[in-house]
């Protein structure tokens, strides 16, 4: 499988070089040959998390793949492909989902809900401001003793309106997108035990992704 592996990050190399519609047509025998093998290696992962959790909406791997071509309606100015396959798992969409990056220059395991409305955002913080400390010890142990960091990039400078400077849970109520990951390196995803690292991390994550998800849902 090792060999195989090398064959996904080989096109990935290659397509972020030739970042074109033309040059994708020419070699799509070998972007159907990068997914067939991330569809064999994610399907045993996939189905051991739906035992764990049926919660779980993706039926196989293939359906958790998501889509190489870039969104150029609302960011015309990115490449045509991305640099990356991302697999992501969850409950359905616009909930807070277990995602795994495989990029040419970066390689992670995440989770959380990333740049949600400003609707969702405000049900966050409502939650945060009345189960913050049940959230920071998630955090603290079950993510971060894992490996796991909180995204600290999207965020507010100041505190937001109608929250105080000195709120105990005041960096996590600044935060824009909540979402943790897990650095990956080459040797992670070529390891025989990546498989249990996913699942390991899935379990872990599981905590944060409910606390999101109750604070967000529906009425």
């Amino acid at each position: 499988m090792h060999m195989s592996k090398q064959l996904i990050f080989e096109f990935l190399e290659d397509l972020s070089v030739n970042n074109s519609k033309e040059w994708m047509d020419k070699h799509r025998n070998r972007y159907e040959e990068a997914k067939n093998v991330l569809v064999e290696l994610f399907d045993p992962i996939l189905e051991r998390i739906r035992l764990f959790d049926p919660r779980v909406v993706q039926p196989n791997a293939r359906r958790a793949l998501n889509r190489i071509n870039n969104n150029l309606m609302f960011h015309p100015d990115r490449p045509t492909y991305k640099d990356h396959f991302g697999v992501g798992f969850g409950y359905g969409k616009g909930l807070a989902d277990f995602y795994v990056h495989l990029g040419v220059d970066e390689l992670l395991i995440a989770g959380g809900l990333w740049h949600p409305p400003s609707y969702k955002l405000k049900l966050l913080r409502q939650e945060i401001d009345y189960e913050g400390e049940k959230l920071a010890i998630t955090l603290k142990e079950q993510l971060y003793p894992k490996g796991f960091r909180l995204y600290h990039e999207d965020k507010l400078k100041s505190s937001p309106k109608g929250y105080s400077n000195d709120h105990p849970h005041i960096e996590l109520l600044k935060m824009k997108s909540l979402a943790v990951f897990k650095p990956l390196s080459r040797g992670d995803f070529y390891s025989e035990d990546f498989s249990e690292l996913v699942f390991d991390s899935y379990k872990a994550i599981v905590p944060f992704l409910d606390f999101i998800n109750t604070a967000i849902a529906e009425p």
